[in-house]
């Protein structure tokens, strides 16, 4: 049996899977889909996974202004709330 992080990391390198895996969620077969791939996981359990990853996602926005040091918006006063500089005004 496949730990659910290794069939999300098979999942997603592979287009016809992640197109199956897609079809399965939105017709509601997403258990079966799994076990018929050797995944250990239940539905639950691989949504739960998924959400988890997503939470802890950050945007390019995000990514670029922390790498760069600095503000894209140039502003750093009311208007700019980007995470590099919030607080700083």
């Amino acid at each position: 049996m496949k730990k659910l992080e290794e069939f999300y990391k098979e999942v997603i390198e592979d287009e016809a899977l992640k197109g199956e895996f897609i079809a399965a969620y939105k017709e509601g077969t997403l258990a079966d889909f799994l076990k018929g791939h050797d995944c250990d996981a239940t539905a639950e359990e691989a949504m739960e996974y998924i959400n988890g990853i997503k939470e802890g996602a950050v945007c390019d926005d995000d990514l670029d202004n922390v790498s760069g040091g600095s503000c894209s918006s140039w502003s750093c006063g009311d208007t700019c709330s980007c995470y590099t500089c919030y607080g700083c005004y």
